[in-house]
């Protein structure tokens, strides 16, 4: 006799698809890029919000034109004091310990799941005396090839607008606007890019979290020449604040705004005439171009070991994908493009 059937029969094994490591790979780096740009567009977004206020307040109390640069520097005061107010309120917990600032050994609260909570290193490095200089010349270099591709186009019968350069000159005699750009800005900036968004992304990669703080803070400028210029830069602010500490890329960020920007600049622009002036800025450009060189030739295979020691993985860059990162980088560059095309016909 045949065997009796089963009275019930046994269910049907779920089908379990493969899982794509190299997806779930691109994926959690977009949601990390992700997260720390939604979080630099809505600074960006809170510094024009307090520009906007600071400006009808301005209005109502003198009731007059704003139209003067006269407060200028207020009016930037307040706009980076909100957004700088509403990063505190984000990110007090990471912002109010010493390791940001100094750097030193943390624990990662970005990363797979199993870097969660490892012991890592942020900064932490001692600073030099003789490195000091060589990160001051370096930026003396990265300004002076800045103004020698100007004075190159200048030669050529084409002056490159740079909006944002004319609008601080124009206003930087008053002490709120010095204020805002040779203290204030240069802080403020640190601890948003080289504190809070090359530090969240770090675990991607020194190079990737170097390069990508860089270029977003070149494009935060909303200029083609100083955003340029702030990019050069940001890579040698972003190298120091991940190797020593936020503390030297803020001094260092103040020296070249305060120091060599500001009082250098503006004392010979008051004391000298217009061709001394040229023959003056033009000397400090070729002294950073030489110095940076120099500095390239002895240290340039330490610096190539660097970048391939810090390389970051197969597809990191792939974060760029990300919808924060991308609607930032379309908004500043079209702001920054049509900003330069009107100061150039204009």
């Amino acid at each position: 006799m045949p065997n009796a059937m089963p009275a019930t029969m046994p269910a049907a094994m779920p089908v379990v698809m493969p899982i794509d490591p190299r997806r779930v790979w691109r994926t959690w780096r977009r949601k990390v890029v992700n997260r720390v740009m939604g979080l630099t567009l809505a600074y960006e977004g809170m510094m024009l919000l307090g520009a906007m206020v600071a400006t009808i307040i301005v209005g109502v109390i003198t009731a007059s034109d704003l139209s003067g640069v006269q407060w200028d520097g207020i009016i930037s005061l307040i706009s980076v004091f909100v957004a700088f107010g509403f990063l505190l309120l984000m990110r007090h917990r990471d912002i109010f310990t010493c390791e940001f600032w100094l750097g030193g050994q943390h624990r990662d609260s970005y990363g797979e799941p199993n870097q969660l909570g490892h012991i890592s290193q942020y900064g932490g490095g001692r600073m030099q005396p003789l490195w000091a200089l060589m990160f001051i010349v370096l930026g003396m270099g990265v300004q002076g090839i800045v103004m020698l591709v100007q004075v190159a186009f200048s030669r050529l019968g084409t002056d490159l607008a740079s909006p944002t350069s004319d609008s601080i000159a124009e206003s930087s005699v008053t002490v709120s606007m010095w204020l805002y750009v040779g203290l204030v800005a240069p802080i403020c900036e640190e601890v948003l890019f080289r504190g809070v968004l090359m530090k969240e992304l770090k675990p991607l990669g020194k190079n990737f979290a170097i390069v990508t703080s860089a270029m977003v803070f070149g494009l935060f400028h909303d200029d083609v020449v100083q955003g340029t210029f702030a990019f050069l830069f940001g890579l040698i602010l972003g190298f120091v604040a991940m190797e020593y500490s936020l503390v030297w890329s803020i001094a260092l960020h103040i020296f070249n705004n305060a120091i060599l920007s500001g009082a250098i600049d503006t004392l010979a622009g008051n004391y000298l005439d217009d061709n001394a002036y040229l023959i003056f800025s033009l000397s400090l450009s070729v002294i950073g171009v030489i110095g940076s060189i120099i500095i390239f030739v002895i240290y340039g295979k330490e610096m190539r070991q660097y970048h391939r020691t810090n390389r970051s993985i197969p597809d990191t860059y792939f974060g760029w994908a990300a919808p924060t990162f991308i609607i930032f980088v379309v908004a500043n560059a079209a702001f920054a493009i049509i900003s330069f095309d009107g100061a150039m016909v204009g």
